[in-house]
């Protein structure tokens, strides 16, 4: 595997976890949107987009490092990724999900895959 799609797992590796507790699109948001407000902003996003990374980072040092990856997933290509870069990779996905460009996404667009 690539090491670009490496970080792309981590990504997707939150969204079936919060998807499996939600009945509708509208509680998917709601797992996302802490404030409450209807709608998801960038650091919401991030935040429970990160959840899966923090898990993984098992010694704490904001590095998921290649000993801290699932086996099954690691190739030649893997590398770390911190949570910093972790995050700037999110919050491209973000931009491309959010269609309209207002800075947040609401449920169209929240489950809509990434463009």
């Amino acid at each position: 595997m690539k090491a670009a799609r490496m970080p792309l797992l981590l990504l997707f590796a939150a969204l079936p976890a919060a998807a499996q507790f939600a009945d509708t699109t509208r509680d998917y948001l709601r797992e996302f949107d802490r404030d409450g407000d209807g709608r998801v902003s960038l650091a919401e996003y991030q935040d429970k987009l990160s959840d899966a990374f923090l898990q993984m980072d098992r010694n704490g040092n904001g590095i998921v490092d290649l000993d801290e990856f699932d086996p099954a997933v690691v190739g030649p290509n893997t590398r770390p990724i911190s949570l910093a870069r972790h995050r700037a990779r999110l919050a491209e996905v973000f931009r491309r999900q959010d269609v309209n460009r207002n800075g947040y996404l609401d449920v169209r667009e929240l489950g809509a895959p990434p463009r």
